[in-house]
């Protein structure tokens, strides 16, 4: 198990480094990732019937966010709009639906909010210091970094299990 955590590790770095130096990913990494993501979390809870409900109810979050994310900017606009044209990269959308495999439904929500509230901190203090600006947010690459950082973090420093919320409702309950 150790191997597939390390190897969710790099794979997460490599979509941060990639997205930081080209603003492009390389999609097999993101089918890579689930599988990486489904396998640990087989590993740890044994059944498949075990995890399907939560992963269901990410992705189903995750749709229809990005359905009200177009619904809004096709009012704005007076036209449909397609938020993968210039919005939101594929790459963004893939690496989401990758950490919604792994994830538990709370847990889910708290990165998704933490690590959009992240991004946009470490956007705006980059654009503050760097000399040439760009309109294009790295948001796969700099999600994947928090998530590689918030993964390490849970299974080697803080023993926290991602896939239960059970740490969340006790840290909410006190």
């Amino acid at each position: 198990m150790i191997f597939l955590k390390i190897l969710i590790i790099v794979t997460l770095l490599v979509v941060f480094v990639q997205d930081i130096k080209s603003r492009s990913v390389y999609w097999f990494l993101f089918p890579a990732l689930m599988g990486l993501f489904i396998s640990v979390r087989l590993l740890r809870q044994g059944q498949f019937i075990e995890i399907w409900q939560p992963v269901l109810l990410n992705m189903t979050f995750l749709i229809l966010q990005f359905l009200i994310v177009s619904v809004y900017f096709s009012i704005k606009n007076k036209h449909w709009i397609n938020i993968t044209t210039g919005l939101l990269g594929w790459g963004d959308i893939l690496l989401l639906l990758s950490i919604a495999c792994y994830l538990s439904v709370l847990n889910f929500l708290f990165f998704y909010m933490i690590s959009l509230t992240g991004v946009l901190v470490i956007w705006l203090i980059w654009q503050l210091i760097a000399k040439q600006k760009n309109k294009q947010i790295p948001l796969a690459g700099i999600q994947s970094l928090i998530f590689a950082v918030f993964l390490a973090t849970g299974w080697w420093c803080i023993p926290v299990n991602l896939t239960s919320d059970d740490w969340l409702l006790r840290l909410i309950n006190k």
